[in-house]
């Protein structure tokens, strides 16, 4: 039996084989994978279209799965239009998901459950009238929170830094897969 697919084949003439990849309308069906073989007889000159392979290419092994989603879809771009303006107007990030999330761990400062997701201030990090992003943020109850915003270098003084709380936050997120 044959299955007929719509594959870029990509000849690799130092082995003296091709590697095929699917079009755009079969992506879904590989799942990123992609398949190389020696060149068979049958492939022409043509860089798209219809190629016949024997099933024995392909495997049944993840055909219970209806499509592979990406553990972390993290996108970077090396030339955001901003980042050549002399004065970009910042952007805040936001995530209300990571938020609900913070509020529903311990507090940094006591251990019980945390109440509120405290944007961290003081170090520079927001500015007049705004937050930081909701990345900066730990889990605190409401009490310590109040106790915070009441007297903030008092607070600091007999809990440690904002910042060294966030990092120890932040690095417990990461390690437990909250970022994926």
């Amino acid at each position: 039996m044959s299955y007929q697919w719509i594959l870029t084949p990509i000849r690799i003439p130092e082995i003296n084989a091709v590697m095929f990849r699917p079009g755009v309308s079969e992506l879904h069906k590989f799942n990123g994978r992609m398949l190389i073989i020696p060149v068979p007889e049958q492939l022409t000159n043509e860089s798209v279209g219809p190629i016949s392979l024997p099933s024995s290419f392909f495997s049944d092994e993840l055909s219970y799965i209806e499509e592979l989603k990406p553990v972390l879809n993290l996108t970077i771009d090396p030339k955001p239009p901003s980042s050549l303006m002399l004065k970009p107007k910042l952007k805040r990030w936001e995530s209300t998901k990571y938020l609900q999330w913070v509020k529903t761990q311990q507090c940094c400062i006591c251990g019980s459950i945390a109440d509120d997701a405290h944007h961290i201030i003081g170090s520079g990090l927001s500015g007049m009238g705004t937050k930081p992003h909701d990345f900066f943020v730990i889990p605190l109850c409401r009490v310590d929170h109040d106790e915070l915003h009441r007297d903030p270098k008092g607070w600091e003084e007999e809990h440690g830094t904002q910042v060294e709380l966030f990092i120890q936050f932040s690095n417990r997120a990461f390690a437990i897969g909250v970022f994926g």
